[in-house]
């Protein structure tokens, strides 16, 4: 008796619950094609509804309408387009009403169920004085039961989030202030032992802070003896450039297209970008006023070099040496350069990276064996695949490298950025250019290596803020001047205004484009 009872009771909820939506639903196709009607009467109009069923969003509607239309119920926000559009491109009633009917039957059956199982508690709560957890968890519970049936019953939500899965267990794909955290209470440690955090703007004199954030890039090439640097040419902010400058400053170095543009103050990758053109110069620096620089681009591969030295020692040492391996990518024959990203084991995991980095060539098909470069910046963030190079470390290099340095006073501590043509030559000492020297928040970036375990990573991340300690105390006891706290702050917040004022307008730029 209670069973039927309670039965009776769900029927008398659900049914008009569900004849309401399900004419709710009628009425919006119908909208739909009545629409369409309309604009048929003006003729001239008619061609660009033509064109419209053309495009291909609107073709693979058409093509998976019994599949759209049933989700469409269950994502919020697509209902109104999506029905409105199945009345205009007149596509079948009868699919549409039968899909629809069967959709706001599970639909409205499933909500109500929820509410009856959770009723009591419900009406406790809100009785009571907890109505904002209480709808704080309901919205989570239907964010999470959403994305559920989005992954559930589409082939794209699975593979998407199989790829965020897999790319969340892998470290060198983390966000830096996620990876950072376990690097905190180790700073705070040594920071405890050596009475003062201000060491580490000890560690490298020569530069603002030691290079902490902010450090000009032109400022610290030319700390370095200038025949082993990339030639560069520093634009100025306060000046207005013209075609007719660039090209004298161009030929004055003895440049050639094409080269790398990037901001005097940044770091990973930060707006760095490969130019081909003086057009492409003049756009980018007049756009966004700061100070940039305009190096020359170095062909073959690239490094990156990790030196530390104690100001008490005739020689320092090479760390680490990080070998970058460029993204590149092989056709198929069938494929378009967008399909290739999105499928690859690796490239898949920075996609929209990738996919920013070659919109202009995305549907172009790479004949089967071609292989396309899709990124020449040697930044993890850009696409760079890092592994660790101590092979590469020789007798012949660390001299090198200590000649160098017995040649740049004030400067202990930090990565350079190295290209090269011939490894065996690299390896010799010989024929290699500098394109940039990071100060004392640079990465060991060897530890990004695919190949390492977590806890090596954060072995090799530990080691490097031990010697930054060790090194920046030192030069301090020998009389280096500690940072004062207040222009530290200033520094710091400067540093991170400015990234941010150039990212907008760096947006507005690829908005307006």
């Amino acid at each position: 008796m209670m069973v039927a009872q309670s039965n009776t009771e769900f029927l008398l909820i659900y049914l008009p619950i569900s004849l309401g939506i399900f004419i709710g639903d009628l009425a919006l196709y119908f909208l739909g094609k009545i629409s369409r009607k309309g604009i048929s009467i003006l003729k001239r109009y008619e061609n660009e509804i033509r064109k419209l069923e053309k495009i291909e969003i609107l073709n693979s509607l058409k093509r998976n309408d019994v599949k759209t239309i049933f989700l469409s119920r269950f994502l919020p926000g697509t209902r109104l387009p999506i029905y409105l559009l199945c009345g205009f491109l007149e596509m079948s009633f009868l699919v549409f009403i039968v899909t629809t009917f069967v959709a706001v039957s599970i639909w409205t059956g499933m909500i109500i169920y929820i509410s009856s199982i959770f009723q009591k508690q419900m009406l406790n709560y809100f009785q009571g004085n907890y109505i904002l957890i209480v709808l704080f968890t309901s919205f989570v519970f239907m964010f999470f039961l959403l994305r559920f049936i989005r992954i559930l019953f589409s082939k794209k939500e699975r593979i998407e989030f199989s790829t965020s899965i897999q790319k969340a267990i892998k470290p060198e794909f983390w966000p830096s202030f996620i990876f950072y955290l376990p690097l905190l209470p180790y700073i705070i440690l040594l920071s405890i032992r050596y009475r003062g955090v201000r060491y580490i703007t000890t560690v490298n004199p020569a530069i603002e802070a030691s290079g902490i954030a902010g450090e000009s890039k032109a400022g610290i090439l030319d700390l370095l003896p200038q025949s082993y640097i990339a030639k560069y040419i520093f634009i100025e902010s306060s000046k207005i450039y013209t075609k007719q400058m660039i090209i004298k400053q161009i030929k004055s170095k003895q440049l050639s297209f094409p080269l790398i543009l990037k901001p005097d103050k940044g770091e990973r990758g930060f707006a760095v970008q490969k130019v081909h053109s003086v057009a492409e110069i003049i756009e980018k620096i007049n756009k966004i006023r700061i100070n940039w620089i305009l190096q020359e681009f170095i062909p073959g591969s690239e490094i990156g070099l990790f030196y530390i030295k104690y100001p008490n020692e005739n020689n320092g040492k090479i760390f680490s040496i990080t070998i970058k391996t460029f993204p590149e990518i092989m056709g198929d024959g069938k494929s378009n350069l967008k399909t290739l990203i999105c499928n690859h084991n690796r490239y898949k995991y920075q996609k929209e990276t990738h996919l920013k980095n070659n919109i202009s060539k995305l549907y172009s098909v790479p004949k089967a064996g071609d292989v396309v470069k899709i990124g020449e910046i040697g930044n993890h963030v850009l696409g760079c695949m890092f592994e660790d190079g101590k092979e590469i470390i020789t007798p012949k290099l660390s001299e090198k490298i200590n000649k160098i340095m017995a040649k740049t006073k004030g400067v202990y501590f930090g990565r350079f950025d190295i290209r090269y043509s011939n490894l065996s030559n690299l390896k010799k000492g010989k024929n290699f250019k500098i394109i940039e020297l990071n100060g004392a928040t640079s990465e060991s970036t060897n530890l990004y290596d695919p190949r390492f375990k977590i806890w090596e990573m954060y072995s090799i991340l530990f080691h490097q803020w031990t010697e930054l300690y060790k090194i920046g105390y030192t030069n301090f006891k020998s009389g280096a001047k500690l940072y004062p706290y207040k222009e530290l702050i200033q520094l710091i917040y400067k540093h991170f205004t400015y990234k941010k004022s150039i990212t907008l307008q760096e947006g507005s730029i690829q908005s307006s484009d």
